[in-house]
């Protein structure tokens, strides 16, 4: 495997390590969390077949997930 090879996996490791282990466990919302207060968080879940990966321009067809953090006190 090359250095481009191995980058373009660790990119795809640490993003779906951020969706694996924190953000899929919050509760999903709508795009009406926008502009709202408190802290939310939009998720962009590439093919795995996108230049993203590489440190490129995004050519796919992203989901685009919206997740909000629940109120705390």
């Amino acid at each position: 495997m090359n250095r481009q090879q191995r980058r373009r996996q660790a990119a795809m490791a640490r993003h779906n390590d951020f969706y694996e282990r924190y953000v899929r466990h919050l509760p999903e919302a709508g795009p009406e969390v926008i502009g709202k207060p408190g802290v939310s968080h939009m998720v962009f879940l590439h093919d795995e077949r996108c230049p993203f990966y590489d440190g490129k321009a995004c050519n796919c067809d992203p989901q685009i997930k919206f997740f909000a953090e629940p109120q705390r006190s």
